[in-house]
């Protein structure tokens, strides 16, 4: 009886073994079928996303260039600059985007207080009227915000192009930039070779065909298909040449859409060999079903999570730590310098030094900001309803680093289980900002500030109470110095003083060029007439020793006025200039370097 008791006991345990290896092998099969396919699809929407940022970063460049020189435009509106400043300005910055953005653009122009003026050089016919152009009308509509104007076919080039432009603050000017866009078209063809590629599409917002894999469908509209199966509004399934095939969209910067049609057919190809595997798998080790579904259950979670977290990220970052907020814990995913200083134990370490860490990562001066940022006690009160929060620092190698916080997951009650902290290298990005910042405020002759430059910072200064010594000055009989010489030796002459005026005064002082042979200058801490007669006496030193052939001894004079900052208690940087003019215009009446001080308005 033993025995047989036995005997029913391996029955009912075989029975029930294969009881659960039949259900294991149906079920795995189908949730292996569903498991690689989401992968799958999950892989080629990730791909579609990174080509959205592509096609978004080829017009961040021309859009920067855009909105500085707007910025610049505005301000010679403000100041009165005339068309013809403003066209030598446009002439400049079309070199100088011409080296930096290389040949996909064909420079600034602007229609400037009425005026048509075109920094490459190009003259439009007489019945050229900017107003009714694309990039005209499409700046007024977008109302001082950047706007892309619908693409054109370049007839010269057989190109097509489309124009960014902004409209300026007076409300009627507009500065603009054409950029090719035969770049894109070369990278939706270079996508389209991918295997099971059908198709590689970048449309506008109304259905344009911007760039096709197919050439000959460029510039034209595409309809809406009808769609047979949709998994979500970026994801669905059409008919394309009589072929079931699915379709992966994302959006770009400027609101177009990026537009990946792969064949079904093929598609799914890689998940035959997986379910042959599975199932010799399954049969060999039937008795060891359970453990194999709980590990690959596991596996199945961990997909799913990297799947999330590559979403999440939707970019290349240089560290990454995925950290769990529920058990207090974390994970470096993507290691580098940074995540080693920054996590160097537990995360309860990390909570109790975090102050230290950030130490050992950032520069002085982005320290306490920094160590905000970390800080995890204030985390879910800064993410209450966002996404991601960001920080940017310098770390102390003097690179600049952006900090990301990424929201994976919440609860049920929108409490955080999962996030990520990512870390990307924006050294080169803010230097290239630097540089287009500093050529937007530099004169180009001189190579000292321009007047908004220094005007500006003049005002700051003013706004902060630093008190100072402001001078105007010019040069003497300078129209002569045109007329008899040339105006290549009159260039000269205007750098020659602005390398004396870089010589006199000191660093911290704020020395520009207000434009034609006059300058100015602000010493911030110079009160008395006494140490400013000094400064300008040493400048009047500096400019005797100027020597200049072509002027054929002929010395250079300047005509110098100065005023104190502040006068009045409610003085202004207005009232400051009218001092220093008619201080200027006293100098004038004597021969030689003059100057003079006005304490009052006259």
């Amino acid at each position: 009886m033993l025995y047989s008791a036995k005997n029913k006991k391996l029955i009912v345990t075989f029975l029930g073994v294969l009881f659960i290896v039949a259900s294991a092998v149906s079920g795995t099969f189908a949730w292996l079928y569903n498991v690689t396919k989401q992968n799958v699809l999950s892989k080629w929407q990730n791909d579609t996303a990174q080509f959205a940022q592509s096609v978004s970063h080829y017009f961040k460049m021309s859009e920067d260039a855009v909105a500085i020189s707007a910025e610049t435009l505005n301000d010679m509106l403000f100041t009165g600059k005339s068309n013809e400043e403003a066209l030598t300005y446009l002439r400049n910055e079309t070199e100088i985007y011409s080296a930096v953005i290389s040949d996909n653009e064909t420079g600034v122009y602007s229609f400037f207080r009425g005026e048509y003026l075109d920094g490459s050089g190009w003259i439009p016919d007489d019945d050229y009227e900017p107003k009714k152009r694309p990039w005209y009308t499409a700046a007024m509509e977008s109302a001082g915000n950047i706007a892309f104007a619908h693409p054109y076919l370049n007839l010269q080039t057989q190109t097509l192009m489309i124009s960014v432009s902004r409209l300026l603050d007076d409300g009627e000017s507009v500065v603009s930039m054409d950029i090719f866009l035969d770049s894109i078209q070369a990278m939706a063809e270079k996508a389209a070779k991918r295997k099971n590629v059908k198709a590689v599409l970048v449309l506008n917002e109304n259905g344009f065909v911007i760039a096709h894999s197919e050439r000959s469908k460029v510039a034209s509209f595409v309809e809406r298909p009808e769609i047979i199966k949709s998994r979500s509004d970026n994801q669905f399934t059409i008919k394309y040449d009589n072929k079931y095939c699915t379709v992966f969209s994302e959006n770009t910067a400027n609101n177009w859409k990026t537009v990946f049609v792969l064949e079904n057919s093929g598609l799914y190809n890689s998940m035959s060999l997986i379910y042959i595997v599975a199932s010799l798998i399954i049969i060999l080790f039937s008795a060891a079903s359970l453990l194999v579904f709980s590990s690959i259950a596991q596996k199945y979670e961990e997909a799913e999570m990297l799947s999330r977290e590559i979403r999440a990220i939707a970019d290349i970052y240089e560290a990454v730590v995925k950290i769990n907020l529920r058990k207090s814990s974390f994970d470096i995913i993507r290691k580098n310098e940074l995540t080693d200083k920054l996590f160097p134990g537990t995360f309860s370490d990390f909570c109790e030094n975090y102050r230290e860490y950030v130490e050992k990562i950032a520069a002085e001066q982005s320290r306490e900001v920094t160590k905000s940022f970390v800080d995890f006690s204030t985390l879910e009160k800064r993410l209450c309803e966002l996404k991601s929060v960001s920080n940017e620092f310098m770390d102390t190698k003097n690179r600049w680093i952006r900090l990301r916080f990424i929201v994976i997951d919440r609860d049920d009650m929108t409490n955080i289980n999962n996030i990520l902290l990512v870390a990307e290298s924006i050294d080169e990005d803010k230097k290239q900002q630097e540089k287009l910042r500093k050529r937007a405020e530099t004169d180009m002759m001189t190579g000292i500030r321009n007047r908004g430059s220094g005007e500006a910072l003049i005002r700051k200064a003013m706004a902060e109470g630093r008190k100072g010594m402001f001078c105007l000055l010019d040069a003497d009989k300078f129209k002569s110095i045109n007329d008899n010489f040339g105006h290549s030796v009159g260039d000269k002459v205007i750098c020659a003083i602005a390398k004396c005026m870089e010589k006199t005064f000191r660093g911290s002082d704020i020395v520009f060029r207000l434009g034609g042979d006059e300058f100015a200058a602000f010493s911030e801490g110079v009160v008395s007439e006494e140490i400013g007669e000094k400064i300008i006496e040493r400048l009047f030193d500096n400019i005797s020793k100027v020597d200049i052939p072509e002027l054929e001894g002929r010395k250079i004079a300047l005509s110098v006025g100065a005023s104190f900052y502040p006068a009045t208690r409610e003085d202004s940087f207005e009232a400051l200039y009218k001092r220093a003019d008619s201080g200027t215009y006293v100098s004038k009446k004597s021969e030689g370097n003059a100057f003079t001080f006005q304490v009052q308005e006259k």
